[in-house]
């Protein structure tokens, strides 16, 4: 795609750029610049961020050894049934599980034609059949038989197509020398073991006769995608990443956990199969010990518990899929279809904003704020929440931008970019609003040096900015003023937090918002008698988990820190892949420091999306592409 309006501002742009560096005070700047980085790189900070260690200090302690025992016993419980594996390679059931892309349509037309014929004969057999389930039936017959006559597998048959060859890359093996005529007969994708077909359609059918059409509809789905699951723990992780904004907790901790088991099972299935070293392993164990802890010292022992499993299955996700997306199509392809989903995400919010939609009268102060009517939440149910995503996600949006080399995909990916600012305007979450501004000023001054001088130039236009009367200055105008309810709501919360943890700042008093709920109202402050929460993360985590536990997040945060940027800063700013992994850090600090206005981390997805973050940015900085079997 090609667009002159484009083309006109990048020229301007360019020209601009090598105008500056032209300039007698560009080559002073560039100079000045040049030499900071030169005092940086010798500095003890530069030599801190210059490390590239990969973990293996930890790996080689007896604490990282001990974490790594139960890898060690799957795998040897792994070499331990190999030597049984080939009566079960020879089983039909193997058979059909491991080839199920391999296996001509015919097959599953057979299959398909049987259910039919049993079902109907169930179905008349036990209660006279609906006319709908009669032209139903009617109509998987046709289907059936039409499947009967292509001799072709679903690998070979969607090959030709770019988008799905490149999908389904992602989760089989795609020979592309192998010939892809419409009716080809391959041997190994031929008809066999027809009995297979006839049990399966049996099977199937009687059970659907005793289900209604959209219980068994239902089961069905299920079961293939279970089977789905299993095979494929790339498909387990994109089915995450594409869920996460939009599912309930429960059942993102319930497919987190089935990608765990997904792993576990190729772990069994491959016992040499290479893993990537993690380096945060250690300081992610550090810290899910001090969960535990605070879990265990709980005043609401049952509910932290609770907590605690739901921290432990996204946690584990983030382990599998740190050593899942280890081949550039597979990140890269994980990376896209977050923003994309971002993207939808953002869409619905703008829809809220303009169709109407309900809010709760304690997200705005009506009499300080008489424009805002609405505040939008998408899928979140609050519109702190959905600004805590998008500011993840919007400077992953912009690095995409910066880098495209195409114009169709700058022009799309600034579409999306457009569409999570919007959203995240209407939010009107000044927290979110700061993060997000920290995050790409973050993300600008470190991939380009000259966006020093931009900065200034934004601060002196910084006050025609705020002098003008829109909505968006009111708001962030009203930023620790107590006048606004939010406000004041807010500083009354987080100085009974603070007397709280003067008295449990050893042990805490444990995970979750019943805990402090139980515990808050002998500290509460007049203004906020009732409160689930500190309304600040790192307030929370002291309080919820007492020292041990804010100290080894904020050590995990800082080696998380240190290991992008050395990735980044060290090796190549160039790279659409450093650029992406940086953005996303820049999105975690900016989520970070939104997190000193909000408990980020009261909505559960949040959780999950943070850990999806911290794994998707750590993939490519920590170490290169390497090991995995493709599946």
């Amino acid at each position: 795609m090609q667009s002159s309006i484009f083309h006109f501002f990048a020229r301007i742009f360019h020209s601009l750029a090598d105008w500056f560096g032209a300039s007698l005070f560009g080559r002073g700047f560039n100079r000045v610049a040049t030499f900071c980085a030169k005092v940086f790189a010798g500095s003890l900070l530069g030599r801190f961020f210059d490390t590239h260690g990969e973990g293996h200090v930890f790996s080689e302690s007896i604490f990282g050894q001990l974490l790594a025992l139960p890898v060690k016993l799957i795998r040897r419980l792994g070499e331990a049934l190999h030597s049984i594996t080939p009566m079960t390679e020879t089983s039909s059931i193997y058979w059909l599980l491991s080839a199920w892309h391999t296996i001509s349509i015919r097959a599953y037309g057979l299959i398909l034609l049987f259910f039919s014929l049993f079902y109907g004969i169930f179905r008349t057999l036990w209660a006279e059949p609906t006319t709908t389930e009669r032209i139903c039936v009617g109509l998987m017959i046709v289907v059936a038989l039409l499947a009967i006559i292509v001799n072709r597998s679903l690998k070979s048959l969607f090959k030709g197509s770019t988008l799905l060859t490149s999908f389904g890359g992602l989760f089989c093996t795609i020979r592309k020398d192998v010939d892809s005529k419409l009716f080809l007969k391959d041997p190994e994708i031929s008809l066999s073991r027809p009995v297979i077909a006839l049990l399966i359609g049996l099977l199937s059918a009687l059970a659907a006769s005793f289900m209604s059409p959209v219980m068994a509809i239902l089961l069905f789905g299920g079961i293939i995608f279970l089977a789905f699951a299993l095979k494929s723990t790339t498909f387990c992780v994109f089915t995450v990443l594409i869920t996460a904004p939009v599912l309930p907790t429960m059942v993102l901790v319930g497919l987190s956990l089935l990608t765990v088991a997904s792993f576990l099972l190729r772990l069994l299935a491959n016992p040499k199969m290479p893993l990537r070293k993690v380096p945060l392993a250690g300081y992610i164990a550090v810290f899910a010990l001090t969960l535990a802890l605070g879990a265990v010292n709980s005043f609401t022992f049952i509910k932290s518990m609770q907590i605690l499993l739901i921290y432990y299955a996204f946690m584990l996700f983030y382990f599998v899929a740190f050593q899942t997306l280890d081949t550039p199509k597979k990140w890269r392809a994980a990376v896209v279809s977050f923003v994309m989903v971002a993207a939808l995400v953002a869409l619905y919010g703008i829809y809220q904003n303009f169709a109407g939609v309900s809010s709760t009268q304690s997200w705005v102060d009506s009499d300080m704020f008489k424009n805002i009517k609405v505040r939008v939440y998408s899928t979140f149910d609050n519109p702190n929440v959905l600004g805590e995503f998008l500011v993840l996600l919007i400077p992953v949006a912009f690095a995409f931008v910066w880098k495209s080399r195409t114009d169709g995909q700058k022009l799309t990916y600034s579409g999306l970019l457009a569409m999570l600012g919007v959203c995240l305007i209407f939010t009107w979450s000044r927290g979110a609003w700061l993060g997000m501004a920290l995050a790409l000023i973050l993300y600008c001054v470190i991939m380009d040096k000259h966006f020093w001088l931009l900065g200034l130039v934004g601060l002196c236009m910084l006050p025609m900015f705020l002098g003008s009367d829109s909505a968006i200055v009111n708001r962030l105008l009203s930023i620790g003023n107590t006048a606004d309810t939010s406000t004041a709501y807010r500083v009354s919360i987080w100085r009974a937090s603070i007397n709280m943890i003067h008295d449990f700042w050893l042990s805490g008093i444990g995970l979750g918002s019943d805990a402090f709920a139980s515990i808050y109202p002998k500290y509460a402050l007049a203004g906020a008698n009732y409160a689930l929460h500190a309304h600040n993360l790192f307030l929370q985590l002291w309080a919820e988990t007492g020292i041990a536990g804010i100290t080894s997040f904020l050590i995990l945060v800082l080696m998380f820190v240190k290991q992008n940027f050395s990735g980044t800063i060290y090796r190549s700013r160039n790279g659409l892949d450093n650029a992406l992994s940086m953005a996303m850090t820049a999105g975690v600090l900016g989520f970070l420091f939104q997190g000193l206005t909000d408990n980020v981390w009261y909505n559960y997805k949040m959780v999950l999306i943070f850990w999806i973050m911290l794994a998707l940015a750590g993939s490519v900085s920590a170490s290169d592409y390497n090991g995995g079997d493709g599946k």
